[in-house]
């Protein structure tokens, strides 16, 4: 079945209706002068001037950016000293865009937000949708195929310590604080490492893993060794996960455990019968519980049941599904964000504050769009400000008018989605039988510990894998294979953005643009933390749009299929029974679109984790359907 969403002129249409558009609105304001802004006029305070454009680039008409306070509190150790109580804060950064040639008079406002967590939001702006770019010399210049031509485009720096936004005072980590597995390597290796990195963790943009290929070989060995203990008793919800374990290993024949020696091999046309004796000791021990994966339900708190009570998914809240406790105190650590229900207050503090400065854009209809980490941040957001809406009266200005969200190679149930990457590699020719069963394991053990309740352990093994995946493959870029060994290019954005004219331009001159390990290391154990179970939730309230790069190794396709499939809601029969359709640009096939219920499910062809980077187009075909259908 085919389809084609509107744009059907193709890249040439579509350039030339962009620059007719331009074309207009210059002459319109060389004729009639800048017209009259309300909001313009009431907010002179934030608005961008000054940046510097590379010659003969005609400059954004009007922009407006600055910082929004989200929380203070009182640092550790000013308890008792009233003059210095709340001097700590968290500020979020935001650049805000009104449409430079709206279809509409109040056109929609989208909120694009980066994932990371802790990648700046100014890569999404500069490198993929946003209506400016950056050269190398640091100078600004307008991009054509941009979101923010049609619609109103606000761009936030979250959680707060990414990019522009702050924490203050900011977290002091050690090397030892981002890789805690490193004191399990010997001495001589840690020495190395650590003499590679010898200022402050803050100084560097990244810090590479100190693990060794022999000692990721060994761990994927004792997660084999421990699979094939006989008599193993393992609980019951890791039971389904051990029988997609062996079922992955079986079909791609696999040579495990010999695939894992250093010695000989196998005759790897044979199932291992090692695999088999294994695949028979766990089979009487399946369950037959109606969650398997955990995708609806989560792996949140254990729930306390009356005698003779049913288990039920519906005495967990919302955010106990994914693994929250109820007590909300600990939402918050020095100041960071340590989970999405944090995440989620955050922005509703901020959007309130956002709206206060312009409030008519509360009257717009309001979407959220992101990608990777994005898988978290939206549903966290997205389900915060419904929560927040059903508890104030209809008619409430602060009720946000929510329409929907998108997100784009995303990063939402661990469990499922680390269960894909050796099969990915496998078919992709990056990883041999051998290799890929050494991911496999490892994302197995990352599952183990997620499971077992150590999340940080969990975190560190699931980097684990991904640094056996580089060092085997040569460092393929795993964001987008196409781009082989080559990794993308970002240190111009620092260099471009630190210069003293643009901080003064974007009124961020006391607060630098870079990277604060804080924001990462308060999220640690969030990372394998699944928000899977927000999206039924959100289902049954709003359009949901997920999509995923050809070409993404780390969240693409595969993965997010697996749990995509897993979910439940009242209209999931509708997706289910929906035709896969081709999703067409003229005579250009962009993807693949499967909707239905609600959800929809685009693949985009030729694309890789950074997918309105690769092909603008058709992610803006894409914008179109969502936001203006």
């Amino acid at each position: 079945m085919r389809f084609c969403l509107g744009r059907q002129s193709g890249r040439r249409g579509l350039r030339a209706t962009v620059l007719l558009s331009i074309s207009l609105s210059l002459l319109a304001v060389s004729v009639f002068g800048v017209p009259n802004d309300p909001a313009g006029d009431k907010h002179d305070s934030d608005r961008v001037t000054g940046l510097p454009y590379r010659s003969g680039e005609q400059p954004l008409h009007e922009s407006y950016s600055g910082h929004i306070t989200v929380r203070t509190w009182t640092p550790k150790g000013d308890d008792n000293n009233a003059s210095l109580a709340d001097r700590g804060s968290a500020k979020l950064f935001y650049w805000y865009f009104p449409a430079i040639a709206p279809k509409v008079e109040h056109p929609p406002l989208i909120l694009w937000i980066q994932g990371g967590p802790g990648s700046s939001s100014m890569i999404g702006l500069f490198t993929e949708m946003g209506p400016l770019e950056l050269t190398d010399a640091g100078e600004f210049y307008r991009r054509n195929v941009t979101w923010a031509n049609e619609y109103d485009f606000l761009v936030v720096d979250q959680p707060a310590g990414t990019g522009f936004s702050s924490v203050t005072p900011k977290a002091k980590l050690a090397l030892d604080d981002l890789y805690p597995l490193a004191n399990s390597l010997p001495e001589h290796v840690v020495a190395a490492w650590r003499a590679k990195y010898p200022k402050d963790v803050s100084e560097y943009e990244n810090i590479e893993s100190p693990m060794t290929p022999d000692y990721i070989v060994s761990a994927a060995q004792s997660t084999l060794r421990k699979l094939m203990l006989p008599g193993v008793q393992w609980p019951d919800h890791m039971r389904p996960f051990l029988d997609r374990l062996v079922d992955i290993l079986g079909s791609r024949q696999s040579e495990a455990p010999g695939s894992l020696s250093l010695g000989g091999r196998r005759n790897r046309f044979v199932v291992n019968s090692e695999v088999d004796r294994f695949r028979e000791l766990l089979a009487p021990l399946m369950n037959d519980r109606d969650d398997p994966y955990l995708v609806n339900t989560g792996y949140g708190p254990a729930v306390t049941l009356a005698p003779g009570d049913k288990a039920s998914s519906k005495q967990h809240s919302v955010w106990e599904k994914i693994g929250l406790s109820a007590d909300e105190s600990g939402d918050f650590v020095d100041g960071y964000v340590s989970n999405m229900r944090a995440v989620g207050k955050d922005m509703w503090t901020f959007m309130q504050k956002f709206y206060d400065l312009r409030p008519e854009l509360r009257s717009r209809d309001f979407f959220i769009f992101s990608e990777s980490y994005g898988g978290k941040f939206v549903p966290a957001i997205a389900t915060y400000i419904d929560q927040q809406n059903q508890n104030l009266e209809t008619g409430d200005e602060r009720r946000i008018r929510l329409k929907g969200v998108s997100i784009g190679n995303s990063w939402v149930h661990p469990l499922l989605q680390i269960l894909a990457h050796g099969g990915i590699g496998f078919s992709w020719g990056l990883l041999d039988v051998n290799q890929a069963d050494v991911v496999d394991l490892l994302a197995f053990k990352a599952l183990n510990h997620t499971l077992s309740g150590d999340l940080a352990m969990g975190t560190a093994t699931r980097l684990m894998m991904f640094d056996y995946f580089k060092n085997v493959t040569g460092g393929v870029n795993w964001y987008d294979i196409r781009k082989r060994n080559h990794s993308y290019k970002r240190t111009y954005l620092d260099r471009g953005l630190n210069q003293e004219v643009v901080r003064k331009a974007l009124h961020s001159e006391d607060i630098e643009y870079g990277k604060d390990w804080g924001v990462y290391y308060h999220l640690t154990e969030d990372i394998m933390r699944t928000s899977a179970p927000l999206f039924p939730y959100l289902l049954e309230r709003y359009p949901v749009q997920l999509n995923q790069g050809q070409f993404d190794f780390r969240d693409g396709v595969a993965g997010n299929t697996l749990w995509i499939n897993e979910l439940e809601w009242s209209r999931r029969h509708e997706f289910a029974l929906a035709d896969r359709q081709q999703w067409w640009l003229g005579k250009e096939l962009a993807g693949y679109k499967r909707s239905g219920g609600g959800l929809s499910h685009w693949t985009i062809l030729n694309a890789g984790h950074m997918s309105p980077g690769d092909q603008p187009e058709a992610c803006l075909n894409m914008v179109d359907h969502i936001v203006a259908p």
